[in-house]
């Protein structure tokens, strides 16, 4: 028709496109519209949380976004968010907690109360996440102490054993503070059993048996506590004056001061950065490791070079959210501290000084860790630059983490290397000896020198000219130095070891790779010269076996590792092992992960296997959380292959760090 006008449809609004099932396109207009939180719920209801999390985020509503990251299967993301929400918003504090709680993360919900400075919630929270000690500690600064005294005494008969003889420390110390002095003085009598809290039981007991009018008694710890650490003082009287004053630690070089949220417990070590103490956070009711560094800011010439070091290490850690690194809680780099998990199972280094060379086994699944680790570093752009024994350590159930992030790099991967040496030279790449571009290659250089020390009890090269060698001389033979390794473990050594960077491994993934095709089966020990004298643990010093019951092939028990004192499950069996049993068996240890409990020996009569023993409680698979049968996805196909699918009546152990499928025989009523 001449003339009309053609008019386009108007959009369809977002009631059209829901009623014609686009939801995607219904959350797209009404974003678009401003129209943000319905954007969100028609999101969710097409399971595309990550798309309504970046809603939420930019809505500003954090308790939102916390859920939406929670269902998302993102629980860093979550925690970022936690992290950002401003402590004096209660309301907001007390909405995130509700949503983490409901989500199965009392913990993080707790540790959000406490920042908050709602002590009483956080305990409640606490104990929801079978945190009884930090509970109760939160409890004491509420001034709710009859309640925080039972907690301490319910701590006691359930908790492990490291966490066992710190509560019987606190129930010492609440004891001692409501005038029962000769209560306390058992408590820590008790708590000074055991090597974790017999120095700050020892320091305290001081005070409880000054105050019994036992002076002879308190100067007899005091000479027991000089001996164990020479920084404390010779006089019960110093001690216990140290004890009510300031907890900062005696030292020659004075440090930045110690928030007095934090009591010293005792020093854990020293390098070129400061010293490192074991401490109290009063606040959140948990051990930590204090990093204090000896110079500030305002340090001028090397003091300098080693505070621009450690603000380094503070923002390289602060980075890095991973199961195998040292996890970072605080920073306060202009007073040079640092708060960091602490981790009780010591260093790689101490291992190797008291135990000699490792099992094949347990250097394969450290390697793993480590590895997983420093592919996560250089994700971020961060290349460790100090690997080596002393920076790798092992939490309670044995988990290798890298730690020590103050010789990292924070620029790109061709930066050159200038201010000298910072690694130990037994471990240092040959490009950083001449100073050389530094990238992800030279931390797998040093981590293959550490791991030849591991499977042989000696380092690559013993000097005297350690650069030179490291220049020049090829990589030894793992095999030649320890009979009954393979030539795989060889070819991976020699590669990582390479003199040039382009020569070694791609990636740290792709050195893993080649790790996880190490032989599991068992290799006869190292000979003697290899093996220290300190592994010899004498009857008395270890507890009996403790009958569990029986199982469908023997009998299983709890017995106490002498090598690290830590409880492993032992199954003897009424039969050796057929060979396709074997075969399994080897299977299962050559499985890896935080989620799978590990197999850990089998003997050489193929009479009796070790498993990882492990706190938690123990449900089926059918029970678990979505977001906890999420946590498995990656270990089933693996489990899978040797007919351990997830069928409903699965045993499956939830713990602290998440859920863990137990492989471990179970006992027969």
């Amino acid at each position: 028709m001449k003339g009309a006008v053609t008019e386009n449809p108007p959009p369809p609004s977002v009631e059209d496109l829901v009623a014609a099932g686009d939801y995607a396109g219904a959350a797209a207009r009404a974003a678009d519209q401003g129209d943000l939180r319905r954007a969100i719920t028609l999101l969710e209801r097409i399971w595309r949380f990550a798309e309504a999390l970046a809603l939420a985020v930019q809505l500003g509503d954090a308790p939102l976004a916390i859920r939406l990251a929670l269902d998302a299967g993102d629980p860093e993301r979550a925690r970022q968010i936690v992290e950002s929400i401003n402590p004096a918003d209660l309301d907001q504090v007390a909405a995130a907690a509700e949503v983490l709680a409901s989500r199965g993360h009392s913990e993080m919900a707790a540790e959000l109360e406490a920042r908050a400075g709602r002590p009483v919630q956080a305990a409640a929270l606490y104990q929801r996440a079978g945190r009884l000690l930090a509970a109760a500690d939160l409890l004491v600064h509420a001034g709710r102490l009859l309640e925080a005294g039972q907690l301490y005494e319910r701590a006691i008969r359930e908790a492990g054993p490291g966490e066992a003889p710190q509560a019987g420390l606190a129930l010492g110390r609440l004891l001692g503070r409501l005038g029962r002095h000769h209560e306390a003085a058992r408590a820590l009598q008790v708590a000074a059993r055991d090597p974790e809290s017999r120095v700050p039981a020892l320091r305290r007991l001081c005070v409880e048996l000054l105050a019994l009018d036992l002076p002879a008694a308190a100067q007899q710890i005091a000479g027991r506590l000089h001996a164990l650490d020479p920084h404390l003082p010779s006089s019960a009287a110093d001690i216990a004056a140290l004890e009510a004053g300031s907890p900062a630690p005696t030292d020659t070089n004075e440090g930045p001061a110690v928030p007095r949220r934090f009591r010293i417990l005792r020093a854990l070590g020293a390098g070129s950065l400061g010293r490192v103490y074991a401490a109290e956070d009063e606040l959140l009711g948990r051990t930590v490791a204090l990093k204090l560094l000896s110079a500030g800011a305002g340090a001028e010439g090397p003091e300098r070079q080693a505070f621009a070091r450690f603000q380094r290490e503070a923002e390289a850690s602060s980075r890095l959210q991973h199961p195998h690194i040292v996890r970072v809680y605080e920073i306060r780099p202009d007073e040079g501290i640092l708060v960091m998990e602490h981790l009780t199972g010591g260093t790689l280094a101490g291992r190797l000084a008291a135990e000699g060379a490792l099992s094949p086994a347990s250097v394969r699944r450290l390697a793993l860790e480590v590895l997983a680790g420093l592919e996560a570093a250089h994700a971020h752009g961060i290349v460790h630059r100090d690997v080596k024994p002393a920076n790798i350590l092992f939490d309670g159930a044995g988990n290798a983490k890298l730690g020590d992030f103050g010789a990292a790099h924070l620029l790109d991967f061709g930066q050159t290397q200038t201010g000298g040496l910072i690694g130990t030279l037994g471990y240092l790449s040959p490009e950083q000896i001449t100073g050389g571009k530094i990238g992800a290659a030279a931390d797998l250089y040093a981590l293959g020198a550490t791991l030849l020390e591991a499977l042989t009890g000696q380092p690559p090269f013993l000097g005297p000219d350690l650069a030179a060698q490291h220049l020049g001389q090829a990589c030894p033979s793992a095999a030649e130095r320890r009979p009954g390794l393979s030539a795989a473990h060889d070819e991976v050594l020699r590669r990582a070891l390479a003199k040039s960077p382009e020569a070694r491994f791609a990636s740290a993934a792709a050195m893993a790779e080649a790790i996880a095709a190490w032989p599991t089966a068992p290799v006869p020990p190292p000979p003697a010269s290899m093996t220290s004298a300190k592994t010899a643990a004498t009857p008395e010093s270890t507890p009996p076996p403790c009958l569990m019951g029986r199982t469908q092939r023997g009998r299983l028990f709890i017995v106490v590792d002498p090598r690290v004192r830590r409880p492993v499950l032992r199954e003897e069996l009424d039969q050796p092992l057929a060979p396709d049993a074997v075969a399994q068996v080897c299977s299962l240890a050559a499985v890896g992960g935080p989620h799978v409990q590990r197999v850990l020996a089998l003997e050489p009569d193929l009479r009796a296997i070790t498993f990882e023993s492990i706190e938690g409680e123990e449900t089926r698979f059918d029970d678990l959380l979505p977001q906890e049968r999420r946590a498995l996805d990656a270990c089933w196909p693996a489990l899978a292959a040797l007919g351990l699918d997830p069928q409903p009546e699965r045993r499956v152990l939830r713990t602290a760090s998440g859920p863990v499928v137990l492989v471990s025989p179970p006992v027969r009523s």
